[in-house]
């Protein structure tokens, strides 16, 4: 007859052996799971299975869809994962037209540049030229001819905080005034000048309480004279 202890081992021997076949199991999985994670970052960071094939531009208008993708600088045949996106937008943002980029990876095998190109506010009579200027008073484009939706400024093109001041002007003028606006003249920042049609002139001085000023020169411009004064719009002049 069998004795009380063999039948005390054999179930432990079963445990012992269940015990082990989940050992191995949970051992192979890992072991698996590790195989599948190498090869993963292999074929992702490594392999040409996912690398870049074409460069999409997106928004580009002033500066060219080529323009954009040679300053991306990305090489083809990169693998996607392994395109530093930021140094891709760093490099598409130095190009004068582009206000802001995103750049993002468009798999399997696709860089996607978006672009936001500056808007003008005004340009600048450059010679034969115009040089268009955004709203923070940079110049971002060259143009062969006038845009005739534009204010046309004169003023130093090098100057910054003129052009900031001008920008700020002309963002803030009436419908009227600019229906009537023939271009502006700006030696100084205080000494900014709208050149209207028939012969008539508005002294603006600087660029603070601009909107004001636009609302007091656009209610003047009823009373008949040549020049009128709203560097100071608590106390304009007109004659």
């Amino acid at each position: 007859m069998p004795s009380g202890i063999s039948d005390l081992t054999r179930p432990i021997d079963l445990r012992r052996r269940a015990l082990r076949r989940r050992r191995r199991i949970v051992i192979a999985s890992v072991l698996a799971a590790v195989v599948l994670v190498v090869a993963a970052v292999q074929v992702i960071g490594y392999s040409s299975l996912l690398a870049v094939r074409q460069v999409e531009v997106q928004g580009a208008g002033l500066a060219s869809q080529a323009q954009v993708r040679a300053a991306a600088q990305v090489p083809e045949g990169t693998p996607l994962a392994r395109v530093d996106l930021q140094q891709v937008g760093d490099r598409v943002a130095a190009l004068p037209p582009v206000a802001s980029v995103q750049v993002h990876r468009s798999w399997p095998h696709t860089i996607t540049v978006e672009v936001t190109e500056r808007t003008a506010v005004l340009q600048l009579r450059n010679g034969s030229h115009y040089l268009w200027v955004d709203a923070g008073g940079l110049v971002f484009h060259t143009s062969d001819r006038a845009d005739p939706k534009l204010p046309t400024a004169l003023a130093d093109q090098g100057n910054r905080r003129l052009l900031t001041e001008l920008a700020t002007t002309v963002v803030s003028l009436s419908a009227t005034l600019r229906t009537q606006l023939d271009h502006i003249e700006a030696p100084g920042t205080d000494r900014i000048v709208l050149v209207l049609t028939g012969n008539r002139t508005v002294i603006w001085g600087n660029s603070s309480q601009s909107a004001a000023k636009s609302t007091v020169a656009t209610a003047m411009l009823a009373t008949k004279a040549t020049v009128y004064d709203v560097s100071a719009p608590d106390h304009p002049t007109a004659k």
